[in-house]
């Protein structure tokens, strides 16, 4: 039995991310598609726009088999992190074969040649990045540098592509557990990753179609729909305000006055400098967006502030390995896939989060979220212990 993982966040599923489905099914073959799929939280260090069930929905109605939820503290980690995290999860279900990952270059192998330089980290290479840190070289630029120092032959535009660049994360978190599934690059297709116009010639990127949201208070403009299958699903948003950091603004200044003595670098991702700045600046603060961009620095990106500043809201104190395979829903055509898993994996399926399975954080971080979504759109409040899992 043949079944592909993909990495995604889908927020919201588009156009691009359908055919990413469909062309790892056609790439390797897969009787089933499996979806590792950040849940309420993103990766830049922000809400999803879209709760997790839409984005679970949309994403099962074009493609995939089954979708497993990436915990907060993977999800908004660093695309170290949320590779190593994610991987993790496709292993431990004991029946996926393939990952495939969208990439600006679909080179494969000059993608696994960087990820074999990060995950062994030669001394050579390790004495060029400590220089590049030592001058006050952020961190992504002094790797990129330290690489392309460490061997010329490596394309500067693969370390400068985000999908290349969280490809080579993958890798390297295979190369690392040492896992045997095969790796399948698709070359993306539409508009750049960061693109922030709707382009109806083709696919938009996902950061274009919040933007144009955001732009339109929420309103679902032809334009905006055209680029979403199962557009349908997104009803319930049409000229809602887009739910953003910003929707959080009073709980998280609440959540740093509270405890003025209290030391933040307890907190993952946050380093004793930026608790300090932190500290130092917290009377300016007038918004979640406006802190981030008071305390981003030289050294110090405005995503990896974001992530801090989330970790902190959210209670997040370090980096934990998830301990369970969490359900979101799944086609009833699948169901010999589940049964596959749970006759294969150690690690525990979950279906519903009311048999105490998840973890406190998780589960604050759910109900934070939720609590927030319902107060912004005047819409009833989903308790997640009372969800049950997408059966479509």
């Amino acid at each position: 039995m043949n079944v592909v993982g993909i990495i995604a966040e889908y927020n919201p599923f588009h156009l691009g991310h359908a055919f990413h489905l469909a062309q790892a099914r056609r790439m390797t073959g897969a009787h089933y598609v499996i979806a590792v799929m950040s849940g309420n939280y993103v990766q830049r260090g922000v809400p999803a726009m879209f709760d997790k069930y839409t984005r679970a929905r949309a994403a099962l109605q074009n493609g995939a088999d089954l979708v497993l939820e990436l915990p907060p503290g993977t999800a908004t980690g660093s695309a170290e992190y949320f590779a190593a995290g994610a991987v993790r999860i496709l292993a431990d279900t004991k029946v996926v074969t393939d990952l495939c990952f969208g990439s600006e270059s679909a080179d494969t192998e000059s993608l696994r040649h960087c990820a074999r330089i990060l995950a062994e980290e030669p001394d050579a290479y390790r004495r060029l990045l400590k220089e590049f840190l030592r001058a006050g070289t952020p961190w992504p630029k002094a790797r990129m540098l330290a690489l392309q120092q460490y061997d010329p032959s490596i394309s500067l535009k693969i370390l400068q592509s985000p999908n290349d660049l969280l490809g080579i994360e993958y890798l390297k978190a295979l190369q690392r557990i040492k896992s045997p599934l095969r790796v399948h690059a698709v070359k993306r297709a539409g508009a750049p990753y960061h693109e922030r116009r709707i382009t109806a010639e083709c696919f938009s990127s996902a950061s274009g179609i919040r933007q144009e949201l955001l732009k339109n208070r929420g309103t679902f403009t032809p334009d905006i729909l055209k680029q979403l299958p199962s557009s349908e699903l997104y009803l319930p948003y049409h000229g809602q305000l887009p739910i953003t950091e910003d929707a959080f603004s009073l709980l998280l200044i609440e959540r740093l006055i509270r405890n003025p003595e209290e030391d933040l670098s307890l907190y993952f991702d946050v380093t004793k400098e930026l608790s300090n700045r932190i500290r130092n600046c917290e009377n300016h603060f007038m918004s979640f967006t406006q802190f981030t961009d008071l305390l981003k620095t030289r050294n110090l990106t405005r995503t990896s502030v974001s992530r801090a500043l989330l970790h902190i809201l959210l209670g997040i104190q370090k980096y934990e390995a998830c301990t369970v395979l969490r359900v979101l829903g799944f086609r009833k055509k699948a169901a010999p896939l589940l049964k596959e898993i749970t006759l294969q994996s150690r690690t525990p399926l979950v279906t519903s989060a009311h048999d105490g399975s998840l973890s406190a954080d998780w589960l604050y971080a759910d109900r934070l979220y939720e609590h927030v979504r319902s107060l912004l759109h005047s819409q009833p409040f989903q308790n997640e212990c009372q969800r049950k899992m997408l059966v479509i």
